[in-house]
């Protein structure tokens, strides 16, 4: 009840509603306590979007809410730039694009906002926390929630073994988030009933920093993917490992737990290995510091040898590895790096 009050207050101060006239106490209560919201969203009203059509539900369902909203904002290729799009996920507005779907406002100081990218045949959801200045603070990358998701579909003769996926997210009092995942694989042969192949769940909880706008999970709820084999079991757990926030120093820790548990399968598997292999280059993207600093700690882990190969062969640009280098803050874990990328 809290948060639909304070949503309703914040929609009528943006639309430039006062208080009812006889209430002076109540006008200046009013505007004392919303005031500040309408800071926090001013960076948006400078682009020229609207906040007020686009304020989060409390209850969101996907893909039924990318599907049926009719208030969302498909983001251009100068606004993708300015919210920090093109440097986090690669957002250029013409290649790959970004629907703005939803707004909240997390406090005085923090705003989140829900994009869905669009990638070829994938499409992310992301949430991304600003300050009052607009500046990004954090990220999430929460998963595809695409509905008939291309990325599982798997074709052969007149049979087709496709994902069917949904996501649901809550927004809670005080910043608190919890998104649940469902995915289940389905076979359909022409004339054949449907059949079902294996199912996935889980469920994080998140908490969005009311002061700082950091981004922290706070508890996880998973369910094997019944049914299925050991491949698509790897698969869905190197999937789960994005969706850590990128403020959250100790990821790339799971990612060398995944590499330790799945050896055998990434020694054996060419697919997997080149998935896990862009996910560590992802993660140097979003989270070089953290990233380079753990690696640099642990040159014994399997994460460890799996980037140095990556970047041997792969050979990140050297803007890009020159900021990745000046974000360590640690002079031995420089130099390490440093005669490393040299090599």
């Amino acid at each position: 009840m809290t948060r639909i009050l304070k949503w309703a207050l914040c929609v009528t101060l943006l639309a430039g509603a006062a208080c009812g006239p006889g209430t002076t106490d109540r006008q200046a209560q009013c505007t004392g306590e919303l005031e500040p919201y309408r800071r926090t969203l001013q960076f948006l009203t400078d682009m020229g979007i609207a906040p007020d059509t686009l304020m989060m539900p409390d209850f969101i369902m996907f893909p039924e809410f990318r599907d049926t909203t009719s208030h969302s904002h498909w983001v251009t290729a100068d606004e993708a730039e300015l919210l920090g799009l093109r440097r986090l996920c690669g957002v250029n507005g013409r290649d790959t694009t970004a629907l703005l779907l939803g707004i909240d406002t997390i406090s005085h100081n923090i705003t989140l906002l829900l994009y869905q990218l669009y990638y070829a045949d994938v499409s992310p959801v992301v949430l991304v926390t600003y300050d009052t200045d607009g500046i990004v603070v954090d990220m999430l990358n929460a998963g595809t929630w695409a509905g008939v998701n291309n990325l599982y579909a798997h074709q052969q003769g007149d049979t087709i073994d496709q994902g069917v996926e949904w996501a649901a997210m809550a927004l809670e009092d005080e910043g608190e988030i919890s998104i649940e995942h469902h995915l289940t694989m389905e076979r359909r042969t022409a004339g054949v009933a449907l059949q079902q192949l294996w199912r996935h769940y889980c469920r994080y909880y998140y908490n969005v920093d009311s002061v700082t706008g950091s981004i922290g999970v706070y508890d996880m709820e998973y369910a094997p993917a019944v049914g299925a084999s050991d491949d698509d079991q790897a698969m869905r757990s190197l999937e789960m490992l994005a969706w850590a926030p990128v403020s959250d120093d100790k990821a790339i820790e799971s990612y060398d737990n995944f590499a330790t548990d799945n050896a055998g399968l990434l020694a054996s598997r060419p697919k997997l290995s080149q998935r896990y292999t862009a996910a560590l280059l992802r993660r140097f993207d979003i989270a070089p510091q953290a990233m380079l600093q753990w690696l640099y700690e642990h040159p014994e882990s399997h994460a460890h040898q799996y980037f140095i190969a990556a970047i041997a062969r792969h050979r990140p640009d050297a803007h890009r590895m020159a900021c990745a280098l000046n974000s360590l803050t640690d002079p031995a874990a420089k130099r390490y790096w440093q005669r490393r990328v040299a090599e």
